[in-house]
């Protein structure tokens, strides 16, 4: 975990989690919770505030992600959340619809997080951090301290570049989707590493599956074009081949 130490990136962030809609609905988490809770956002939010500064034009923000620490493991977000509006996702996790707000809040306990579940992780922080998919994503703002922590973040995001930063891989053609998904909302070139994983790592039955999740997640002319740019990529003979294609 290493600190944010840009100041421009840290006021851009301050200024975007300022926002009256976006302090209101945090505070009124906040409040919900414990004294002892550790809250933080993390991904894709702060990522598009960061592409935004840096190259000018960010993909839009639909929800913000958060994850919470230091709870007791039996503690009940819909009860902390009691009359607000919130549904259950897919991976353990609610998201909720304040009233009156342009965003969804993804709220996830930190127990609860894919990775740190799965390889049986202390719920802290720092793994929280080492825990996340791409180093694009692999940053979290502490909402009570107010700071900015990161795993290569921004230096992938000035170089245009998708990586991986954890590489431990619960479910193969959901991280393949997201790969595909993040390529196409940002246009930022996959590393060697990722390049190598959606070419070579995939069985065939993984491959059937990633299609049918693009199929059902995306309308039809974006699963068109995410599904065009993934048999593009097959058809690449090396990583040399896939940079010469993108004009590098």
């Amino acid at each position: 975990m290493t600190s944010v130490n840009d100041e421009r990136i840290i006021s851009a962030v301050d200024r975007y989690f300022g926002n009256p809609d976006i302090a209101r609905n945090l505070t009124a988490l906040c409040r919900r919770l414990p004294a002892e809770a550790q809250v933080a956002v993390a991904g894709g939010a702060i990522r598009n505030v960061i592409i935004a500064l840096i190259h000018g034009s960010a993909p839009p923000t639909p929800d913000i992600d958060i994850f919470i620490g230091g709870l007791q493991r039996d503690f009940s977000l819909p009860h902390a959340l009691a009359g607000q509006l919130i549904e259950q996702t897919d991976l353990k996790g609610f998201c909720w619809h304040p009233e009156g707000s342009q965003l969804a809040y993804d709220l996830c306990l930190l127990p609860d997080f894919v990775v740190i579940e799965a390889c049986h992780l202390e719920p802290t922080m720092d793994n929280l951090l080492n825990s996340i998919d791409f180093t694009v994503n692999a940053v979290v703002f502490d909402v009570r301290g107010r700071s900015l922590a990161e795993n290569g973040c921004t230096a992938d995001i000035r170089a245009r570049r998708i990586d991986f930063n954890c590489h431990v891989i619960p479910n193969r053609e959901l991280i393949a989707y997201r790969v595909l998904l993040m390529a196409h909302k940002t246009g930022f070139t996959l590393s060697e590493t990722v390049f190598d994983f959606l070419k070579h790592r995939l069985e065939l039955d993984t491959v059937t599956h990633l299609l049918k999740i693009i199929r059902s997640k995306l309308d039809k002319e974006t699963a068109d074009t995410v599904t065009a740019d993934y048999d593009a990529l097959c058809r690449c003979r090396d990583y040399g081949a896939y940079l010469a294609g993108r004009g590098r």
